[in-house]
């Protein structure tokens, strides 16, 4: 049985107008209001070229029993098709008819009461700066930009910090031949400084580091030292272009990976996938409102992000 691992991001989606000053924030966008007017366009209307392919919303739509907005998008792709075999003959192309594409999809989740999307992660479609700029180009604004913007836990170290168990680091050094780096490489504490110090002889620019416990169970990097890692981190951004630590916070929690620099608030979700079966959009739509909605004690993440944003 085969399984496929989905990530989900929380935005919050806003907007800037033309005569907004540098200095003044964001205004809070209403999805409803643009759901409305896309809705009103046929199918074909609300297609629209992207980076030499085509994409649409499918279909938009207030879940009665979920109580929430939710979002279908999809890429429609012509070229890099695959090819396909039978067991007792050779394989052979996979032909398109002239009106025919392959579908990526693309699944969102709105919250209309703090103006946050829920978006899925599928990098043989949209991202989050496909999904900004076709909601512009929807919105036909030209006074009116509409922005998603990553939301983020308030400071990721500390998140990082508390934890039980740490399964795994990964950390990409900035240049390593600026004379500067070296001040920095004196001052750290972990064994980092070591190892920096190892690097220079190769006379490299640039170096990557990954350590982990591997796939043994109920194991753990060494706490202090990580400690003492995570504080060079910190207080030394400068020689660092990547952080990311994967922690566990109990013995029962997912293992969460944290980007120390540009920490997202996210999710997974595991789905069983079914020989000659797609993962649909209903199924992942019912698997985001498990995870995000305040009816779901035990997840919740809407408590979470609107914790966030109050930061």
């Amino acid at each position: 049985m085969a399984y496929r691992k989905v990530r989900f991001e929380y935005y919050h989606v806003v907007s800037r107008r033309t005569d907004d000053g540098v200095n003044q924030r964001d205004r809070l966008f209403d999805l409803v209001e643009w759901m409305n007017a896309a809705r009103a366009l046929s199918l074909a209307a609300r297609t629209y070229d992207y980076r030499s392919e085509r994409v649409r919303l499918d279909h938009a739509y207030w879940d009665e029993d979920f109580e929430f907005y939710f979002l279908h998008f999809v890429r429609l792709r012509d070229t890099n098709i695959p090819s396909k075999a039978r067991t007792n003959s050779q394989v052979e192309a996979f032909e398109l008819q002239d009106d025919e594409f392959l579908g990526e999809e693309v699944s969102a989740l709105y919250d209309s009461s703090n103006n946050v999307l829920m978006l899925q992660r599928n990098k043989y479609s949209l991202g989050p700066s496909g999904i900004e700029e076709y909601l512009n180009l929807v919105w036909n604004n030209d006074n009116e930009t509409i922005y998603l913007r990553p939301i983020c836990p308030p400071n990721s170290f500390e998140l990082a910090r508390d934890a039980d168990e740490y399964r795994k680091i990964n950390i990409r050094f900035a240049d390593l031949n600026v004379a500067t780096r070296r001040t920095y490489i004196d001052n750290l504490r972990s064994p980092l400084k070591t190892l920096l110090q190892g690097f220079e002889e190769y006379e490299g620019l640039n170096a990557q580091l990954v350590i982990t416990v591997g796939n043994n169970r109920g194991v753990s990097l060494h706490n202090e030292t990580i400690m003492d890692t995570l504080t060079d981190i910190e207080e030394n951004p400068e020689i660092f272009s990547k952080a990311e630590i994967a922690k566990k916070d109990d013995d029962s929690a997912r293992v969460e990976l944290i980007d120390l620099f540009e920490h997202k608030a996210h999710d997974f979700a595991t789905f069983r996938m079914e020989a000659r079966a797609t993962l649909n959009h209903f199924r992942i739509a019912e698997e985001m409102w498990s995870i995000y909605s305040p009816k779901e004690e035990c997840r919740n993440r809407q408590r979470d992000i609107n914790q966030y944003l109050r930061v």
